[in-house]
């Protein structure tokens, strides 16, 4: 079979074709933990995490850690570079110590979350050591049992090979059983269960809101430290992206597109997440539009893909019927600051659900999924009351633009694509 189609079109006409644009795209991806000179505006902060886990180097129990602020503070980069530091630094001195990052958006059960700790630690020690080929070690299933199981396992082949062991539990709130989960991670030592030395970094981006749903058990257990990282401001921003300008090639950046960025980024509360995505989604428009140059217009008119990109990582988690009913919400409201009741949602609610052959749940559970939308940040609601002893009734209203929560309910939700209409989520913000 050819390369070409009847149009007389060619792959090979694209492939190699474009601009040379990146050099080093991974200095732009959100999900690249960078070398520390790269580390901007968090200098107090990588010393409080890193005093807070230091004793692993001394074969010392560390603290727990607890570390709150808003999203794309610094929080899981400062988290994640520091402990490796620390397991390295232990190495030097002798003392086996390893780190283990757990992401709670992608991992919201406690059985998942087990589950994934428990293979980190497997296939590391598989790397080292081989230790699939020895017979005394046999991973539980990755399916078809509980969380227990997992954690159980965890401690054998920790207490075998570690004296120390880092566990970063990223965006904990995110999933609901975690109470169960840190008392068990912060009572093994004291239960006997271990020898190693644990220490627990939980990280969130609500702070009050976590607080109130950690039981007096895991407060007991858990201790340690509280830091709260800051939002960046626009001069720290710039300086995070002039430090991986080198992620483009020379002259490709245009003379304000990095302030640009940086000034988008600082207005939407300081987010360092946001202001690198929006460099890497205007490099990325530059090239498929055959432009030679990244200009600040690139980075305008991709501030609304990356505000969509970055709230359907959220969306994501969520289930499908809270899917519905967040679609339902945005179809009802003309604009951010509009506002609309529990009960109009459902009225609405019930259509959409039939329009995609959805189960239709009651009431009281769209109620529910209306919170766990609150929750998450998406949505913010407010009681009201009806007056003439009609009761308390309850308004919701978005967070973000309208068009920006349809696009990523549209990406995460293919069914609701057909009822807008679109070939793609992005068709919404054209």
């Amino acid at each position: 079979m050819g390369d070409t189609d009847d149009s007389g079109f060619s792959v090979d006409q694209v492939i190699g074709s474009s601009p040379r644009i990146f050099q080093n795209k991974s200095l732009v991806s959100v999900g690249t933990v960078p070398d520390e000179d790269r580390i901007v505006g968090r200098q107090e902060e990588i010393t409080n995490v890193a005093l807070s886990l230091e004793d692993i180097i001394y074969n010392d129990v560390p603290d727990n850690i607890q570390i709150y602020g808003k999203t794309g503070t610094g929080k899981s980069l400062v988290s994640r570079h520091v402990s490796s530091k620390i397991t390295e630094r232990a190495q030097e001195n002798g003392v086996h110590a390893t780190n283990v990052y757990v992401d709670c958006n992608a991992n919201n059960t406690i059985t998942r979350a087990s589950r994934t700790l428990y293979f980190s630690v497997f296939d590391e020690l598989d790397d080292k050591y081989g230790v699939k080929a020895q017979p005394s070690i046999s991973p539980p299933p990755k399916r078809g049992v509980g969380w227990k199981t997992y954690t159980e396992e965890l401690w054998d082949i920790v207490d075998d090979y570690y004296d120390g062991l880092v566990i970063i539990l990223d965006e904990i709130d995110l999933f609901k059983d975690f109470n169960n989960l840190l008392h068990a991670l912060s009572r093994a030592r004291e239960n006997d269960e271990i020898e190693t030395y644990i220490s627990i970094v939980l990280i969130s981006n609500k702070t009050t809101q976590f607080r109130n749903k950690v039981n007096q058990r895991v407060k007991s257990s858990m201790g340690g430290s509280e830091f709260v990282f800051s939002a960046y401001n626009a001069e720290q921003l710039e300086n995070i992206l002039e430090n991986r300008r080198d992620a483009f090639e020379e002259g490709v950046l245009g003379d304000n597109t990095i302030g640009r960025a940086a000034e988008l980024a600082a207005d939407e509360h300081g987010d360092a997440r946001k202001a690198i995505e929006l460099l890497n989604k205007a490099g990325m428009m530059a090239r498929r539009n055959m432009d030679e140059t990244v200009t600040e217009n690139h980075v305008t008119e991709a501030r609304d893909l990356v505000e969509a990109d970055l709230l359907s990582k959220s969306i994501s988690t969520l289930p499908d019927q809270a899917k519905l009913v967040l679609y339902t919400l945005t179809k009802r409201l003309n604009g951010r600051g509009d506002t609309a009741s529990t009960s109009q949602v459902y009225d609405r609610y019930q259509t959409v659900a039939k329009d995609v052959e959805s189960n239709v749940l009651g009431y009281q559970r769209v109620s529910d999924l209306l919170d766990e939308l609150e929750f998450l940040g998406v949505t913010m609601s407010e009681r009201k009351g009806r007056g003439d002893r009609r009761g308390i009734k309850k308004d919701h209203e978005l967070n973000h633009r309208p068009a920006i929560v349809l696009a990523a309910t549209l990406a995460e939700d293919p069914r609701l694509q057909t009822l807008e209409s679109v070939s793609s989520p992005e068709d919404i913000l054209q």
